[in-house]
């Protein structure tokens, strides 16, 4: 009874440690892309995070010498963690009156149509 409960034990703390280290290794950033958005420098950026043994992507657009506006999305799909984060920051930036909701599809559906974000995120 000793002995397994030992082997049991000492398999949980390995499970443990293999995790933690799984985890600090896949918080990492993966990829960061600078484009234009209506003459602004804005910062595109994607983590890789790793939670509950699931992965999923932590997607940040930002236009940080525009505006202080930022937006967010947690996705389990590369794209769609993009998008989100696109999407948020145009809602943000519709509701502060820093653009029009048209110049703001235009520009969403231009990037969803033209995929330039598609051969970054493959």
């Amino acid at each position: 009874m000793r002995a397994s409960t030992i082997i049991s034990v000492l398999a949980l703390v390995l499970t443990t440690q293999c995790f933690a280290n799984e985890k600090r290794i896949l918080q990492k950033e993966i990829t960061g892309v600078e484009m234009t958005f209506l003459g602004h420098q804005c910062n595109l950026t994607l983590v890789l995070k790793f939670s509950f043994w699931n992965l999923y992507y932590d997607g940040t657009f930002t236009c940080p010498q525009w505006t202080d506006i930022e937006g967010k999305s947690k996705r389990r799909c590369k794209i769609d963690a993009v998008l989100k984060a696109m999407e948020q920051f145009l809602r943000k930036g519709i509701a502060k009156g820093l653009f029009k909701y048209r110049e703001a599809t235009d520009w969403l559906n231009d990037m969803r149509n033209k995929s330039r974000l598609l051969p970054v995120y493959r």
